[in-house]
């Protein structure tokens, strides 16, 4: 999925410009040559990728093209320049390497898994690592993809399909962690499967029985999502991300005020990140404190992740009976996993 028709409205803030000089008069001049190399930089890294399917350099490449930008001597009207330019995270620019990251990614998990190996744990857990990443970009770009949603209604079909893809993915992700028994077992019973804080999946299985949702319910039905996804993201998001710089330097997919305080930074801030499986004690009593720790952070990120793919694909539903019809394809394939979901055995679990 291509936004070059979003590019006018998100042009004005898609490029950042660092003239070391400060010689930079006409950024127009300027911006358009920057987008003209970035475009052309990020269709050559997508093009080789589809060429010759190496996944691990497609995402090094990519990631380090969104991290540090292009830097160019570029000759305008005042004389050479030499700028930085990087790709604002709702450039749809950005949002293209996103949908490439998280296939990208998905496809570094099945090659991890495919190759034969005497330590096939570490293979799978290298391999939920890759599906960690792809899970967080998916969620990302349906994060950016709603934000611009909120001002161009016609995205509804872009949007409803991105929802509905991080959906799949987090509740994938959800599976792979109870299949490789990283979960304690009392994880797996159940106590509930609806949201007590929204009536998202009440909602779309209603527009689905009715055929319709009127506009005063879509308004109500997608603010409490939006509070609920928001929550809930913020308890998890650390979780997917957690060793991959560019993610990291994304504050929240869902809220993108975060923006304000990097839009005129030269650098991206990848603050310091403590990944719990990382900390451990020495003595053999407060090892086994840590062990205890690091399950229950692990209990709780994977309740919160099963939480929020639920809602993300409880909501692209809507979005999609919305857009193609209760009966659709999309509508239906959202309705199928959303029932076998809840016979999986894992729900909503308060803590």
């Amino acid at each position: 999925m291509y936004y070059e028709g979003l590019a006018l409205q998100v042009l004005e803030i898609s490029v950042f410009s660092c003239d070391s000089s400060g010689s930079c008069s006409n950024y127009n001049f300027f911006r358009d040559i920057a987008d003209r190399r970035l475009t052309e930089c990020i269709d050559n890294i997508i093009s080789e990728y589809l060429s010759f399917g190496d996944p691990e350099s497609c995402c090094e490449k990519l990631e380090k093209m969104l991290m540090q930008g292009l830097n160019e001597q570029l000759e305008g009207i005042e004389g050479k320049s030499y700028s930085k330019f990087r790709l604002h995270p709702l450039h749809y620019l950005s949002l293209n390497a996103y949908t490439t990251l998280a296939s990208a990614y998905k496809v570094r998990a099945s090659d991890f898994l495919s190759v034969d190996s005497g330590i096939l744990d570490v293979k799978q857990l290298q391999a939920f690592d890759m599906r960690r990443t792809s899970a967080a970009y998916s969620l990302l770009l349906a994060g950016a993809t709603h934000h611009l949603f909120n001002s161009e209604s016609s995205l509804i079909a872009s949007v409803a399909n991105f929802w509905t893809g991080a959906g799949e993915s987090l509740l994938s992700l959800t599976r792979k962690f109870v299949k490789l028994g990283l979960v304690v077992s009392n994880l797996a019973s159940v106590t509930k499967f609806k949201c007590s804080n929204c009536s998202l999946v009440d909602g779309f299985r209603a527009c689905i029985s009715n055929g319709q949702i009127r506009s005063a319910d879509f308004e109500n039905v997608s603010n409490d999502f939006l509070n609920c996804v928001s929550y809930t993201t913020q308890k998890v998001w650390s979780f997917l991300v957690h060793d991959c710089h560019f993610l990291r330097s994304c504050k929240n997919p869902i809220d993108f005020s975060w923006l304000m305080s990097t839009k005129n930074s030269s650098t991206v801030d990848v603050g310091a990140h403590v990944n719990k499986t990382e900390t451990c004690y020495t003595h053999e009593s407060k090892n086994s404190l840590c062990i205890c720790e690091e399950q229950d952070y692990t209990d709780r990120a994977i309740v919160h992740t099963f939480q929020l793919g639920v809602h993300c694909l409880s909501y692209g539903g809507l979005l999609a009976s919305i857009c193609y019809g209760p009966h659709s394809h999309l509508a239906c394939h959202v309705q199928n996993i959303l029932d076998h979901e809840k016979n999986f055995g894992l729900y909503f679990h308060e803590f």
